[in-house]
């Protein structure tokens, strides 16, 4: 079954594709058949709505009440944490 990725930060550029390649990356080395989509943090609800993502990852702040677990992403570019996050998203993702 194909997890769905969505990842957030404020514009969608930079930070998202950063973070969102780490993530493809892990996910291949798991055996994790996946498909990512990154997006604004203002968009998260309407994509969230229409992609129907099992993890939202973010680099900021987004609404809740989609439902979805929601992972944060700051750890994918500092480090800090980094190993429990990735602990966190594996637990998400092969549900």
């Amino acid at each position: 079954m194909t997890k769905k990725i969505l990842v957030a930060c404020g514009t969608a550029i930079a930070t998202s594709t950063v973070v969102a390649k780490q993530i493809e990356k892990l996910c291949k080395e798991a055996g994790i058949d996946f498909i990512t989509m990154q997006c604004k943090d203002e968009e998260v609800v309407s994509k969230a709505k229409t992609f129907k993502p099992d993890v939202i990852v973010c680099t900021t702040q987004v609404p809740e009440g989609t439902g979805i677990p929601v992972i944060d992403g700051r750890p994918f570019l500092t480090g800090v944490n980094l190993q429990e996050t990735i602990t966190d998203l594996m637990e998400v993702l092969k549900k």
